[in-house]
């Protein structure tokens, strides 16, 4: 395979789209949870369902911490692994099998969540749900194309133009005030709603991107095209410009980081849940719900950073380089610096304070659970996100069993991001008022880490007070009932 453009240079580029999707790491996953009914936490899901007991307090920052780490394409295994042959005892980045690894549009996703309180009351038909939680997600997305490009060089695409789409990147830390109501219709339907007022701490939005490099017919000359929006919500602690207006520099100082910008209230927004459940009939009931509608408007310390640029490369000059004894001579490392400040040159960054808007990832989820008896069931759960016009999906299957009255157990498997692998378990057990949880969609992923592309795992400590057993409820009398069971018929 023939090369326009420099070898080193297309190892470099690879290497730190590897190097930036690696930090930053799709879907995120809580599929087990949703069936796991017990955990007053599954209400996140589904503001639907209603907990067993009357209260639950969830201790602050220990009721639920929840992380989760997923892609669309490739493991740590298709990047680095042992070589072979003379290579066998040393590790190697193999490009052209993390290449084969991906699919036409490459997502990754990561997000960390803390409970830090959560309330729910029963109140006859009614259950009400308090929830305040710390929310960080992460998402980037690139095409294929762009490796293609960078493995093989642009030989193949003279007289073409490479159009690699548009680079995907949003960060999110906001704060989540969420207050949720649910009511009992009758003996069959179950419906609630859950409002949220939202607070943006953190927000990193790539509104817009587009890049593409078109090769002349004979090779000699690469157009480099770059448009770029990126807007940012963060407190920077200054931009530096040159004679032309562009940013020339950026800096942050770690200490505006303080406690201001935690608490800071200025960037509002709003989200609702909705969601219903429907007993069939004695062991069969339906679920659907819809979660996080809403958006954030971010109006501090906002920055909004636009590229449009074309740079028409040639090669380095190196007509100065031949001759060490010329007068004008120029070393080989001089002439690439020279064309390395003409690039930063063309494309440099423009800054505009504006605020902007962005919405959240929104999540359906349908689903149902067959009884098989009082002790055991079985479930299926399909989640679909939409994402930037983007859809997700995934389908989890599940056995929920009581083992006894408090402990109980989930197992599930899921096909997500075009893998089947995925094995979850969720553990409930309840000591006194102390309930201790743990759920994971992938929980092979710790034991063979090289070649996991999903991982979630949350786990938390309740405190729940006035819990009834349903299954001795349905099966036992009341004390009433039985008085009036002695009573003579006739006196």
């Amino acid at each position: 395979m023939k090369y326009f453009l420099p070898k080193y240079l297309q190892i470099g580029l690879v290497c730190c789209l590897l190097f930036s999707a690696i930090l930053a790491s799709g879907q995120k996953m809580n599929n087990t949870l949703y069936l796991m009914q017990n955990v007053p936490q599954s209400n996140q899901l589904n503001p639907a369902i209603q907990p067993e007991c009357k209260v639950f307090v969830g201790f602050p920052a220990l009721s639920s911490i929840y992380f989760n780490y997923s892609n669309n394409s490739f493991a740590y295994n298709d990047i680095i692994h042992k070589g072979t042959g003379i290579r066998k005892d040393s590790l190697i980045v193999d490009i052209n099998k993390f290449h084969d690894a991906l699919k036409s549009t490459n997502f990754i996703t990561q997000q960390i969540d803390l409970s830090l309180f959560a309330l729910g009351i029963r109140a006859k038909n009614f259950y009400f749900t308090f929830d305040i939680i710390e929310k960080n997600d992460f998402h980037t997305s690139a095409d294929k194309e762009i490796i293609s490009f960078l493995k093989d060089g642009n030989y193949n695409y003279r007289g073409k133009t490479a159009d690699f789409g548009g680079l995907g990147l949003d960060a999110n830390h906001y704060r989540e005030f969420a207050l949720g109501v649910s009511k009992k219709i009758n003996d069959k339907w179950t419906v609630g709603v859950k409002g949220k007022l939202l607070f943006g701490i953190a927000n990193l939005n790539m509104e817009k991107s587009d890049v593409s490099i078109t090769t002349s017919l004979t090779g000699d000359q690469i157009d480099l095209r770059s448009r770029q929006l990126l807007n940012v919500s963060l407190p920077i602690n200054q931009i530096g410009f040159n004679d032309n207006g562009f940013v020339d520099d950026i800096n942050f100082d770690g200490d505006d980081f303080d406690q201001d910008f935690a608490l800071n209230t200025d960037n509002k927004g709003l989200a609702i849940d909705l969601g219903a459940t429907y007993q069939m009939d004695e062991k069969t009931t339906l679920y659907a719900s819809i979660v996080d509608l809403g958006y954030i408007n971010w109006k501090t310390d906002v920055h909004q950073f636009t590229q449009d640029a074309t740079f028409k490369y040639t090669g380095a000059d190196l007509t100065q380089s031949g001759n060490s004894n010329a007068p004008d001579y120029k070393e080989a490392e001089d002439a690439f610096d020279d064309l390395v400040d003409d690039l930063k040159d063309e494309f440099m960054i423009s800054d505009d304070a504006k605020s902007y808007r962005t919405a959240l990832p929104t999540r359906l989820y349908m689903g149902g659970s067959y009884k098989i008896n009082k002790r055991l069931n079985f479930g299926a759960l399909s989640r679909t996100e939409i994402y930037n016009s983007k859809i997700h999906s995934s389908l989890t299957l599940s056995a929920n069993a009581r083992v006894i009255r408090n402990v109980s157990t989930s197992v599930s498997y899921s096909m997500v991001n075009n893998t089947y692998n995925n094995i979850g378990v969720g553990l409930a057990t309840k000591l006194g008022p102390f309930q201790l949880y743990m759920v994971s969609d992938n929980i092979l992923a710790p034991i063979n880490p090289k070649n996991f592309q999903n991982f979630s795992f949350r786990f938390g400590l309740n405190m729940l007070f006035g819990c009834r057993d349903k299954t001795r409820q349905k099966n036992s009398c009341s004390f009433e009932e039985e008085q009036n069971k002695k009573k003579p018929l006739y006196k």
